[in-house]
This record gives C-alpha cells, structure tokens and sequence, in this order.
C-alpha cells in the first residue's frame, strides 16, 4: 500500500470510528436507539423520503424499516403521508430533527467555528472528497446488503426445502 492510499485509508477509518461513537453517544442522549436516529438524520429533508428509498438507505428491509418508522411515529418524531404526485408512495418526514436538540447545535455551532479556520477553496476540496468517500461507501453498502439478501434467500430455500 503506498503512502497516499494509507493516509486515505486512515482517514476514513478515523473518520468512520468517530462518527460512529459520536452516533452512539447521540443516541442514547436523545433517548433512540441508533438506527432511529440514523432514520431521523435520514428524513430531515424538507420534502421527507419515501420509505422505499429509506429502507435502502438505512440497509434495512422494507418491514424492518417500517417497525423503525411505527416506533419514531408513536414517539410523535415522524409522520407519514401519501405523496401527493403518486398516492402509491408512502412518505416519512420529521416532525422533531436531531439537529433541534441542544447537543446537537452545540455539534453544529463547533464545526462552523473549526470550518471558519479554512479557505473557501479548501472547503470545496473537502467536500469533495467526503462526498466521494460517501458515495463510495454507500455504493459498497448496498452491494453488501444485496449479497446478504440474497444469503438470507438461498438459506430460508434451503431451509424450506429440509421441511
């Protein structure tokens, strides 16, 4: 492994483990297990996510997705609502973000304060590169998630086929 591809390797590893105990900790200040807050994070857009696209995105099934979704929306943390351009979909959307929580500005008011140390230039460069990683990982996450669904099918074939 050369030099370049090490430190980006690093990063990424570094990066990947602080956001993951920074996601643990968040989530058990807010009182969610951490896929809920994972789903939250997910639907603070201002349009919501249909679930389709936010069962894929979490990595979860369509029912798994949809027990994470009853218990945020009894919580009163999501709504749902049919989308009005095709009343087939089902949309999420927030009703109480993450971000409105007083830890979570205090994230956010940090990082804006470390991003004022940069040049707009070497933002841009950032973001460019985290959102290539993202992407990438993403990309690979779903890969992965396609394999594992297709395990779990030739298992319970496999299983059905013993009966």
């Amino acid at each position: 492994m050369d030099d370049r591809t090490w430190v980006a390797t690093a990063l990424v590893d570094d990066l990947a483990v602080a956001l993951r105990r920074h996601h643990h900790e968040m989530a058990r200040r807010l009182g969610l297990r951490e896929v809920e807050l994972a789903c939250l994070q997910i639907v603070d857009t201002p349009r919501g996510m249909p679930m389709t696209a936010l069962a894929e995105r979490l990595g979860l099934s369509p029912g798994a997705a949809t027990a994470v979704v009853d218990g945020l929306e009894e919580a009163g943390r999501v709504a749902r609502w049919r989308d009005p351009d095709n009343r087939r979909k089902v949309v999420v959307g927030h009703l109480v973000a993450p971000r409105d929580h007083l830890s979570w500005q205090a994230l956010l008011d940090d990082v804006q304060a470390r991003q004022a140390r940069f040049s707009d230039e070497e933002l841009l460069v950032v973001a460019r590169w985290v959102a290539a990683m993202s992407n990438e990982l993403h990309r690979r996450a779903g890969d992965l998630t396609v394999a594992r669904a297709g395990r779990e099918a030739l298992e319970r074939r496999r299983r059905a086929g013993r009966r």
